[in-house]
């Protein structure tokens, strides 16, 4: 998205994989916002908080949003926000199911944003054949199941996002069915474009939303959520969310989707705008590790690493949306 029209970050934002942040001999003083964190292997996971703290040796004062080591992954989040008592449903373990399990449940993985994997499970012999039928247990998680049900009777996922210090509505999907993605495709879905902009422009949820936020640890990212008996429960946190362009979407939605877009680039132009950084440095950072990169032919690559390597890493928004205007990308 932020490479498809003009905003005030071009020029502003640098953009680097895992595999950077860890390897580089200097990075960019900036604000970082740490993203995907629910995708780290467990190497990374325990690198990146290293650097961080020379990152921060060497540039005192550094803004850091969504500290990896705090967030952890996704069954901590879940665990947090079912301690905190904010959800009223668990999500715990393939390996380890507690005997007094709430029915029904499914699985889902805990390393993809692909939702339910399986049908609602009603006992314990059938959730041993569902495990049982998986390649792997590793990555998979059980849900108890909540009925998301509005007083229509349909099945309302609504979202919110935080970027540093702001938190606005970002989305509100409703379905027939329990598995409610907000995908356009999706013939159980049902449009209720006036409904959604009225909640996209209020402030409903928020100070239910801002406490999940700070129990999770969590400075930017987007939750999915249902309200059930008046309280927000949260399905995820996802700390790298998709901003759909308004452009993308069907003529009934584009209000929305402009809507979202518009406050969260407000939100990240704020977020760039305190940190009082004007001008583009980099600074020599300790803790540098070698770090295999994998080999690719990509344009969109090749791109990124030579503007990385002319020092022009901070435009690199601006280069790509050139370039999808005459279809190189």
């Amino acid at each position: 998205m932020l490479e498809t029209r003009h905003h005030p970050l071009h020029g502003r934002m640098f953009i680097l994989s895992y595999g950077e942040f860890l390897s580089l001999p200097e990075l960019p003083r900036a604000t970082y916002l740490f993203l995907d964190i629910e995708r780290l292997t467990p190497d990374r996971l325990a690198a990146t908080p290293l650097r961080i703290a020379q990152l921060e040796k060497a540039m005192p004062g550094t803004r850091i949003l969504n500290r990896p080591d705090r967030i952890v992954d996704r069954l901590t989040i879940m665990q947090r926000l079912w301690e905190a008592g904010i959800n009223g449903f668990r999500v715990m373990p393939v390996t380890a199911p507690p005997e007094d399990l709430r029915y029904p449940v499914f699985l889902r993985g805990m390393q993809d944003h692909e939702g339910p994997r399986s049908t609602l499970i009603g006992d314990a012999a059938e959730l041993d054949r569902a495990v049982a039928a998986l390649n792997s247990p590793d990555g998979f998680a059980i849900t108890e199941y909540i009925d998301a049900r509005n007083a229509e009777g349909l099945h309302e996922k609504r979202s919110y996002m935080r970027v540093g210090d702001r938190l606005f509505p970002a989305a509100r999907d409703v379905s027939r069915n329990w598995v409610c993605k907000g995908e356009y495709s999706n013939p159980e879905g049902v449009a209720q474009p006036e409904i959604e902009l009225a909640f996209l422009t209020g402030t409903e949820d928020r100070d239910a939303l801002r406490r999940a936020f700070d129990v999770t640890r969590i400075d930017y990212g987007r939750a999915d959520y249902a309200v059930v008996d008046g309280r927000p429960q949260l399905f995820e946190i996802n700390t790298n969310p998709w901003v759909e362009p308004p452009e993308g979407v069907p003529a009934w939605a584009r209000r929305s989707a402009g809507t979202i877009v518009s406050a969260w680039l407000d939100a990240v132009e704020a977020l760039d705008a305190e940190s009082g950084i004007d001008r583009q440095e980099w600074v020599p950072v300790g803790g540098a590790v070698p770090v295999p990169i994998p080999p690719g032919f990509k344009r969109r690559n090749i791109v990124h690493k030579l503007l990385l390597r002319s020092g022009q890493l901070h435009r690199e928004t601006g280069v790509m949306r050139r370039l999808r205007r005459v279809r190189f990308l």
